[in-house]
């Protein structure tokens, strides 16, 4: 019983320590999600739009069929 018990808390423990040491932090590389629209022209319009704001530094438009694209937007951080 003692026995189970202490291999289950270490079973928890290393895929707690594994996700941890997984978990990347964010960067200034990374892009993150800034919205869904209706066209390319539309998601670069967008992405275009947030440089003279300073919001981010960089932009992407990722196809997501049917016509819609995701805007990914690399953030200042």
């Amino acid at each position: 019983m003692i026995r189970k018990t202490l291999v289950s808390l270490g079973l928890a423990a290393g895929v707690a320590g594994g996700v941890l040491a997984t978990a990347g932090s964010a960067s200034a590389a990374s892009f993150v999600p800034g919205g869904v629209y209706p066209s390319v022209q539309a998601c670069s319009d967008a992405g275009n739009a947030g440089f003279p704001r300073g919001r981010w530094v960089g932009f992407y438009c990722q196809s997501l069929g049917y016509g819609q694209y995701e805007l990914w937007v690399q953030p200042t951080y």
